[in-house]
């Protein structure tokens, strides 16, 4: 979870990364700091995974120890779904970097000026900015493509593309074995 100011307050994005294709899986911007965000982007992920058959109980979910992640209603959904727990160690964000470094591209790469946004207009840009970041920009750690052209050499298949804007994400496949 990652902090946004906007000219209503504190917003708090939750994010969650493919560590294979870089790609934003799911995402919630919410107004309190609840478990409620991070649930509604592990949904959006399960989803996103769920429309091409993915099998969760490949998946492994990493994070820190924040009381989020460590809450019943957030494990209870990771376990119910089979899928694999990680976490830190306490106090290390060294040990998630990933998500780190995805907080601070995100934010300073897109969002770095939006404290005059309502929070309506944040969570449009926020869409427009993980858009952006899965369809646009490439990456070097997947040798200069977007997270959805890496995924489309991966898999074999044509993922769905989104409308600018709309908040939806495009599908995501998980086939990465032969890649690695």
């Amino acid at each position: 979870i990652t902090y946004v100011a906007t000219c209503q307050g504190w917003a708090y994005l939750s994010l969650l990364t493919d560590a294979g294709s870089r790609a934003i899986v799911g995402y919630a911007l919410c107004k309190t700091l609840e478990a409620e965000g991070p649930l509604k982007a592990l949904r959006m992920a399960m989803d996103f995974y769920n429309r091409y058959n993915v099998d969760l109980n490949n998946l492994i979910h990493h994070s820190d120890r924040g009381v989020q992640y460590c809450s019943n209603l957030y494990v209870g959904m990771l376990k119910k779904h089979h899928i694999n727990i990680s976490m830190t160690p306490c106090g290390d964000p060294l040990h998630n970097a990933l998500a780190e470094r995805m907080n601070n591209t995100i934010k300073n790469g897109w969002l770095f000026d939006c404290t005059d946004d309502s929070f309506e207009q944040l969570d449009k840009r926020i869409a427009d900015a993980i858009y952006a970041y899965n369809y646009v920009r490439p990456h070097q750690g997947i040798q200069m493509r977007t997270p959805m052209e890496y995924i489309r050499k991966c898999s074999g298949k044509v993922a769905e593309v989104p409308l600018v804007g709309t908040g939806a994400p495009a599908p995501i496949l998980m086939d990465y074995a032969s890649e690695f």
